[in-house]
């Protein structure tokens, strides 16, 4: 086990890929983070202005709940947290 901790969210795999690399460059735990209601293809379609990812994307409080925890979160002294970049217009 080591002290740092790579946390990644990734929707279509391209977050994950980093968070991969990163960990394994820096001798680091991995942590898949994992919402609770998995998202869809038509949920990620930020396109539509309907869709699951858009209407999150434009409330600020709006967070998925999360299917998992990381165990003894105590050790970690450094901890990079990974996820998509999510662009709209308003």
């Amino acid at each position: 086990m080591s002290n740092i901790l790579v946390a990644y969210f990734s929707a279509s795999g391209t977050t994950e890929k980093v968070a991969q690399k990163l960990a394994s460059q820096i001798h680091a735990d991995l942590f898949k983070i994992q919402p609770k209601q998995a998202y869809t293809r038509a949920d990620l379609n930020w396109n539509d202005s309907h869709s699951r990812s858009t209407l999150e994307m434009k409330d600020p409080n709006s967070r998925p709940e999360i299917l998992n925890k990381v165990e003894k979160m105590e050790q970690y002294n450094t901890v990079f947290v990974g996820f998509p970049k999510m662009e709209y217009s308003l």
